[in-house]
């Protein structure tokens, strides 16, 4: 039994392998070229030389094979141009200047993920610029907390606007609790071990309640109106995330917790 293939198919084919050297020999911005910077030479391509031998179809595999890497290339480049206009559509170059206050993106703060990334804010800040380095870097004044290098791509940098307090709810007010992950809220107060500290301004309230796959594990937890946020931002904290100094604020919620159930009781 013979195999039996189209012709397309096995042009096809021809052309995937003609495709694949373009892609490697092609110059690209920051790579050069894949298949020099491999091998640390830039092959020849023997079709492109002329041919002098009698055979015409010798010639006219030449021409062929050229012709298809002449589409290949103008393909890559049509594509490498697409790519760019696609990156750079709705964008805008972002220019700081020093002492500018801006938030910075922690997509790639991974030292400040003590727990799910998940749950990391996206933002934190705001931070002074101290400078700019060229057009596309900005180096930022950060706390001495926070060891990591302190510049960073404008890409990662938003200007910080602060946020005025308002007790009138909106949709775009709305926050999952967590301080932090307010992008306008005001910045933390301190950084211990590369993790945000907040200030409480109060404890609202108190509540226990049962965790975990058989409700057998007890949490203690406070509501907490956070020091410069907004009432958007309360957030029901752990009682291990509490400084000792608000034990004392902490047994006062709870007692008020507790009156509450007697009077529903009695």
């Amino acid at each position: 039994m013979g195999l039996k293939c189209p012709r397309r198919a096995l042009q096809r084919g021809e052309s995937v392998v003609v495709a694949q050297y373009m892609c490697a020999d092609t110059r690209h911005q920051h790579l050069e070229r894949p298949l020099q910077l491999s091998t640390t030479t830039h092959p020849a391509i023997p079709l492109a030389r002329e041919l002098d031998v009698p055979a015409p179809a010798a010639k006219a595999f030449v021409r062929s094979y050229n012709d298809r890497m002449d589409e290949a290339k103008h393909l890559l480049e049509a594509a490498q141009q697409r790519t760019i206009e696609y990156y750079n559509r709705g964008k805008k170059d972002t220019t700081f200047k020093p002492g500018d206050s801006v938030l910075l993106s922690t997509k790639n703060l991974r030292q400040l993920a003590t727990g799910p990334r998940k749950l990391l804010p996206r933002w934190v800040g705001p931070y002074p610029v101290k400078r700019m380095v060229g057009q596309a870097a900005a180096e930022l004044v950060l706390p001495s907390n926070m060891r990591i290098h302190p510049t960073f791509h404008v890409s990662l940098l938003r200007p910080y606007r602060a946020a005025p307090d308002t007790s009138v709810t909106n949709g775009s007010n709305i926050s999952s609790g967590n301080p932090g992950t307010s992008p306008d809220g005001p910045p933390p107060v301190d950084w211990l071990n590369n993790e945000p500290l907040y200030s409480v301004e109060r404890i609202l309230d108190y509540r226990a309640r049962r965790i975990g796959k058989k409700r057998k594990r007890l949490v203690h937890e406070y509501l907490v109106k956070w020091k410069g946020y907004s009432s958007d931002q309360n957030s029901w904290e752990p009682a291990q995330n509490f400084t000792p100094d608000l034990i004392p604020d902490l047994e006062a919620a709870r007692a008020r917790a507790r009156g509450r159930c007697e009077d529903a009781a009695s």
